[in-house]
């Protein structure tokens, strides 16, 4: 529940908020743990400066998690005695999310009359911090001469490190690892703004490229080998475009016969791109079910219309809504033309695609977020 006395602080242009005041001591956060559905308040120590925003490390049970700072308190809730609020670790680092961001999350959760815990929740990618990883890099302009003679031998450590690596950047995880105490040492340089934290995003997985292969004529040269008849016989079947993995497995044969076709040139093999489809587990071979009679007066309604119609086809879980839909695309796909379904959340997806796959096999196709993972 939001605090109704706090006051809610979004990304104002320039503002930094010391927490070393007697006002925004306490801050509540957004942590980086799926099973919460709420905000958690943390006590800012004196020595940090934050904004909401901000990418903050805190203490969450036996854990330390990832938090982004989301508002500003000028008091704690009612409900928490202030000596028993932990207190945030470090910022991780400043500036990830644009004012812009901030400024529209907030007019969502007025324009929808929507917590707004559950509107940035809905608006970030589940697991956005644990899946980055946090790193520092030198400023190597900001040093003075004789830097290390300034700091403690932690510090020292720390620089010596970063110095000698090409790009003088290195993980959070690999310092803490190579030096005792990296934290602390790590907040002293950030201090004197020697070091800066930022955060790494997980980079996007590369396209799944593949050979495929496309027959370019229809009058086959007379050298060829019952072999290679026999393959480009099965590939002129098939539409004459198929990629080389699956004609070499159709035709039972080798990669070497496929390159020959394409030195004779009957056949082009090229790298193309290839959805991540996911695999699924029903089979094929799913038959359409007997619909009751509200189903049936659906389907005639739908399957009726002339042109663009917008329907809503209403019912509870488990009334067969979905079967519907599956008889309704079925008579367009008989007819070559396609149809576009849209789930809601991408925790569905593995159901209702092993539902269209078990009735319409490899005419389905797979597109989401999560098809690199």
């Amino acid at each position: 529940m939001f605090n109704p006395r706090s006051s809610l602080v979004l990304a104002e242009p320039g503002a930094s908020y010391q927490s070393g005041d007697q006002v925004n001591r306490w801050i509540e956060v957004l942590v980086d743990c799926p099973e919460t559905q709420k905000l958690f308040t943390y006590r800012l120590p004196p020595d940090l400066a934050v904004e909401p925003g901000d990418i903050l490390t805190v203490p969450f049970g036996a854990q330390h998690l990832g938090a982004i700072a989301i508002r500003l308190l000028d008091s704690p809730p009612l409900d928490l005695m202030p000596a028993k609020i932990k207190e945030v670790e470090d910022v991780v680092c400043t500036g990830f999310f644009p004012a812009s961001f901030w400024q529209l999350l907030e007019r969502v959760t007025h324009y929808y009359y929507t917590p707004l815990m559950s509107v940035v929740r809905g608006a970030l990618p589940p697991g956005l911090l644990s899946r980055s990883q946090r790193r520092f890099r030198l400023n190597q302009g900001l040093l003075p001469r004789e830097a290390d003679t300034f700091v403690s031998a932690t510090a020292r450590q720390l620089l010596e490190l970063l110095q000698a690596q090409p790009d003088k950047d290195y993980s959070f995880s690999y310092l803490q690892r190579q030096v005792r105490g990296a934290s602390r040492g790590l907040r002293e340089l950030s201090k004197r703004g020697w070091v800066e934290s930022y955060l790494e995003v997980p980079k996007p997985a590369r396209p799944k490229v593949q050979k495929a292969v496309t027959l370019v004529t229809d009058i086959f040269p007379l050298e060829l080998t019952p072999r290679q008849k026999e393959v480009l016989e099965v590939l002129r079947r098939r539409g004459g475009d198929l990629w080389l993995s699956d004609l070499v497995q159709v035709c039972k044969t080798s990669s070497s016969t496929i390159k020959a076709l394409e030195q004779k040139g009957c056949v082009v093999i090229q790298s193309r791109e290839r959805l991540r489809n996911a695999t699924h587990s029903l089979k094929y071979g799913d038959k359409p079910k007997v619909l009751t009679s509200t189903q049936t007066s659906a389907l005639q309604i739908i399957t009726g219309l002339d042109g663009y119609a917008q329907v809503l086809l209403h019912g509870v879980t488990g009334s067969g809504k979905t079967e519907v839909y599956l008889q309704a695309i079925a008579p367009l796909l008989e007819q070559g033309k396609s149809a576009l379904v849209l789930v809601p959340e991408i925790g569905l997806t593995p159901q209702l695609t092993d539902r269209f796959c078990a009735r319409f096999g490899k005419k389905v196709s797979v597109y989401h977020s999560a098809l690199n993972k």
